[in-house]
């Protein structure tokens, strides 16, 4: 991958989670890098079989798929550590590969991003 950039998720309505699974799986298919970073507001919608409930939305793609997009193009999908303890999830609870950090280690990560997206 060439460049990195950034998406924030702070919600987990379906208008933030499907923009924001959109505008990955387009960075990923630029051939950039997507980091998307998920906040604790939306943190349940990286737990297993989430996703499904935002399947069949009018002119959306399906969620599933372009999750699995991002990660099949080396898109990376970080969970912020302070989502855990709010809605009470455990690791195993999570998507396969969904990496964990903190803040302060993502902001490393996103270092020289060319572009930020928040949703």
């Amino acid at each position: 991958m060439c460049d990195k950039m950034i998406v924030i998720m702070n919600h987990d309505d379906e208008q933030s989670v499907m923009a924001a699974l959109v505008m990955g799986a387009a960075i990923a298919a630029t051939g950039s890098e997507p980091l998307i970073f998920v906040q604790p507001g939306a943190a349940k919608m990286l737990v297993k079989g989430a996703l499904e409930k935002y399947r069949g939305l009018q002119g959306q793609p399906d969620p599933v798929d372009l999750f699995d997009a991002i990660q099949t193009l080396d898109g990376r999908i970080i969970l912020c550590e302070l989502g855990l303890p709010v809605w009470d999830i455990k690791k195993e609870d999570l998507y396969d590969d969904v990496e964990i950090m903190n803040a302060s280690s993502f902001l490393f990560e996103a270092e020289k991003a060319l572009m930020t997206f928040s949703y």
